[in-house]
């Protein structure tokens, strides 16, 4: 049988190479069905996608960008403002354009929607006279509101002019409510009989020239309220039919590009069964020659069993590989077969893991620079996990929060971590000074970024910034706004006390007129009374309380830097001594007063007068601390090299330091604010160191206050050093007045406020002048054209009307320049140099004045002699 065993193994060669002969040849078969089928698959694939697919993606955008045209025209329509119109014009015109070139785009479109490019066209025109419509309606309305502002201001000065309840001032007043009335009319015929009505009460009332005009040109004249309002209705109308047109519009396009996509759609089903047909195909053949293959797989098993042992050698050794010994060659890496592709899979694994031993080193270095970074940043910070758990936080968060180390640890809750807080730092959740619930901002810090504040027992105020993590949780900053907060609250006060400044001067006018006609009618009433009866006690009484409430005004004045000074070459220490008598009967007897004067004979240029009510001010404040008696200590000092506005010069100090209560910290920050006082209601106003205040700081000065609760106060001032050729004057002396009476001259009086016009009159009259009364320039200038008699021209600066008393006065200089004129004002010298650009030096007579003062003006101003002590003008 030895002989038979060469012939066996040559049939099972040729079984082998048969077997495997099939195989191959099944194997090429297959190969040759597939690439056949999937060559038609992707032909049929290319011809889809280069015919259907960008029909598909152009019709798509083209029925998205049609839809969008109708969307934005109701928002071109009712823009709010030229800038939001033309931006919506350019966006619709955009879009338009948008889609005529992608109309063009399309081959196809012009055959399956022929209207489509008329349409385009129609819709632009349409939206371009939307456009010019709503532009208009704008401008129309910006026109109606001037008039409706035009019609408030005639309201104002119709209120301000004529007497309440008058029939002028009601007539005029129904007036303007009907034009302010028509400008909101919602229809034609509603207009109409707007119109119709104003027409016929404006013929009825009893109005004034100037109101009628002013009225009549409102609502009759060219471009009136009624005609804008007429347009606008129209305007109206015509956009809604343009709104309309353009949705219309929008509907025939949405239909041609409806049907343009049908047809996209209809070919697209005729390309995708072509494609199904060729691909059913190719299945039926690969199904075909795959079961032969398995067929001649089984014939294959023989060879099969030579390549499993072979790879079992190969993966042995990819096993003690695999085991951890990284530094081993890798063999068969350059076979072509399965057992090369193991070798080389195995070799870029462990080359895989070689990368991540050197990234697991990057990380580590980059988790040491995190945790620096974490350590040493001045704000803190924390971490919390989306269950509200603490993770992790850096040194600087337990020294901010003052938190206690030792108790902290991580895992605690977020209110865990509230309750170590102070007590004042759990309550005060706040942002820009509101209140904010805490457990809500707890939930917000999960899914949002929130900002607080939380404010601290010693003061300090700390801001929480918190942001959430992609994971979950929350991380927060935390910063130390103390200082800020300080500094805001500074520039917040500096900002108050300049808007109260600017509020002061204004009212400042309006009182001084009111004084000065109460100032007028008491000197009338005083002159009347017999000197023995109770009414003139009452009388003086009340002219008294008047002068007051002038003293009052002028502290409003000074607080306000707008109080007229007249500063000049003054000896301090002189001054002081002079005024020793004042101090002394002012603060009382249980009160020593000492002097240490050492400013001689440095000078400083300021108004004596009002240095002197400065000092008093302060000495009485220092009294009202002290009780029960106690030292007023005025000292006097010369300082060099101090830094005033922040110019180093020369100073004069002038400290007035009292053993009295003293002022805590929280009521020294607010001495220097106006009406700020620290008495009983009704025991102080609050203006006498804001007083001090503004006239230090009008005279280039500083002022500081230091006090000690239970110790005392005391009060510096420092004045800037003047340098003067000559010696000063001496200190102011007080004297009676003595008044200068008429000789029956006719003096013209100018005055538009009708109380103080009388009692100015009844003045002029008692001083033994003869009065010619006028309200207004024209009035008074009609006067000196009909008479030539009059001696003096006495005038208001501030009419009331659009000529005021300086252009009245240089009107009479030009037409009679030997007429004197005479000018007063309840207005400070700043607001006469704001408002009129009124020079300083020219004289006015300041409102309210007093009897002797206005016989001294108008002797002075008639060029009589003056007494040796006169009123001040």
């Amino acid at each position: 049988m030895n002989w038979l065993q060469p012939f066996a193994r040559l049939r099972a060669r040729t079984r082998l190479l048969l077997a495997f002969t099939v195989l191959s040849s099944a194997a090429m078969v297959l190969a040759l069905v597939g690439w056949l089928g999937l060559s038609n698959t992707d032909d049929a694939l290319q011809a889809f996608e280069q015919q259907a697919l960008p029909d598909i993606s152009r019709s798509l955008e083209l029925a998205e960008r049609t839809a969008n045209l109708a969307a934005v025209a109701p928002y071109v329509a009712s823009a709010s403002s030229p800038f939001m119109l033309e931006g919506l014009s350019r966006t619709l015109e955009d879009k338009i354009a948008t889609v005529l070139a992608l109309a063009k785009e399309i081959p196809q479109l012009d055959a399956s929607a022929p209207n489509l490019q008329a349409l385009l066209e129609q819709l632009e025109r349409t939206v371009d006279e939307l456009i010019d419509l709503t532009r208009q309606q704008l401008f129309i309305r910006e026109d109606i509101r001037q008039y409706e502002y035009q019609l408030r201001v005639l309201g104002e000065r119709l209120q301000a002019d004529s007497p309440a309840g008058s029939a002028v001032r009601l007539g005029g007043l129904r007036l303007i409510d009907l034009l302010n009335s028509a400008a909101y009319s919602q229809s034609g015929e509603e207009l109409d009989a707007s119109r119709q009505q104003f027409q016929r009460q404006l013929a009825e009332q009893p109005l004034a020239p100037g109101w009628a005009a002013e009225l009549q040109r409102i609502g009759n004249g060219d471009g009136s309220l009624f005609q804008l309002r007429q347009q606008q209705l129209g305007l109206r109308e015509r956009g809604a039919f343009l709104l309309a047109s353009t949705r219309a519009i929008s509907e025939q396009l949405s239909g041609e590009v409806k049907r343009f996509v049908d047809q996209v759609q209809g070919r697209i089903a005729a390309q995708s069964r072509r494609v199904g047909v060729a691909v059913a195909s190719g299945k039926t053949g690969i199904l075909v020659i795959t079961l032969l293959c398995g067929v001649v797989a089984l014939g294959g098993v023989l060879m099969v069993g030579d390549l499993v042992t072979n790879l079992g050698a190969v993966t042995g050794v990819m096993s003690r590989l695999a085991a951890g010994d990284k530094l081993q060659q890798t063999p068969a890496v350059d076979r072509h077969d399965e057992i090369g592709d193991l070798a080389r899979a195995f070799q870029i694994f462990r080359e895989n893991a070689v990368e991540i031993d050197r990234i697991s080193h990057d990380l580590q270095e980059q988790s040491r620079l995190l945790e620096t970074v974490f350590n040493s940043i001045n704000d803190g910070l924390s971490v919390f996990d989306r269950e509200g758990k603490l993770v992790a936080w850096n040194p600087q968060y337990l020294s901010i929060l003052a938190l206690p180390g030792e108790q902290l640890r991580p895992g605690m809750s977020i209110d865990q971590v509230h309750g170590l807080l102070s007590k004042e730092a759990q309550e005060s959740w706040a942002l820009d000074g509101m209140a904010l619930d805490k457990d809500e901002i707890n939930q917000l810090r999960q899914r949002q970024a929130q900002r607080f504040e939380r404010h601290f027992a010693n003061g300090r105020v700390v801001e929480f910034r918190s942001s959430p993590m992609p994971e979950g949780g929350f991380v927060t900053l935390y910063s130390d706004l103390t200082e800020r907060k300080a500094i805001e609250a500074q520039l917040r006060q500096s900002q108050k006390m300049e808007v109260v400044g600017q509020l002061t001067g204004g009212v400042a006018h309006d009182f001084n007129n009111l004084l000065a006609a109460m100032f007028g009618n008491l000197q009338l009433l005083e002159a009347l009374l017999p000197a023995d009866g109770k009414a003139l006690v009452y009388t003086r009484r009340a002219l008294a309380a008047a002068e007051r409430g002038s003293n009052l005004t002028q502290r409003l004045l000074a607080f306000s830097r707008k109080q007229h000074l007249t500063p000049e070459s003054t000896a301090v220490d002189a001054l002081i001594e002079g005024m020793q008598d004042l101090l002394e009967y002012s603060v009382g007897s249980t009160i020593d007063i000492q002097l240490d004067l050492d400013a001689q004979p440095w000078i400083v240029h300021v108004d004596p007068g009002q240095l002197e009510n400065a000092l008093l001010n302060l000495a009485i404040n220092s009294s009202a601390a002290m009780p029960e008696g106690g030292t007023l200590r005025l000292t006097t000092r010369r300082l060099r090299g101090v830094a005033l506005n922040q110019t180093p010069c020369d100073a004069v100090q002038i400290a007035v330091a009292d053993t009295g209560c003293g002022i805590d910290e929280a009521h020294l920050r607010r001495v220097f604010e106006p009406f700020f006082t620290t008495k009983e209601v009704g025991e102080g106003s609050g203006l006498g160191l804001s007083m001090v205040y503004g006239f230090v700081k009008q005279s280039e000065g500083d002022i500081q206050v230091h006090s000690i609760l239970g110790q005392g106060t005391c009060i510096e001032i420092l004045l800037p050093r003047a340098v003067a050729a000559s010696e000063p004057a001496p200190p102011p002396v007080r004297a009676a007045a003595a008044e200068q009476l008429g000789a029956g001259q006719w003096v013209l009086l100018v005055e538009d406020d009708p109380q103080v016009r009388t009692s100015a009159a009844e003045l002029l009259a008692q001083l033994h002048y003869q009065v010619v009364v006028t309200a207004a320039a024209d009035e008074a200038l009609a006067v000196l054209h009909q008479r030539d008699d009059i001696a003096l021209v006495f005038t208001d600066i501030n009419l009331g009307t659009a000529v005021n008393g300086l252009q009245l006065a240089a009107q009479i200089r030009q037409q009679w320049p030997q007429l004197p004129v005479l000018l007063t004002s309840g207005l400070s010298s700043g607001q006469l140099s704001e408002r009129y650009a009124m020079a300083d030096e020219q004289p006015v007579l300041a409102k309210p004045y007093r009897r002797e003062q206005l016989a001294a003006a108008l002797s002075a101003a008639l060029g009589e002699s003056l007494p040796s002590a006169g009123g001040e003008v």
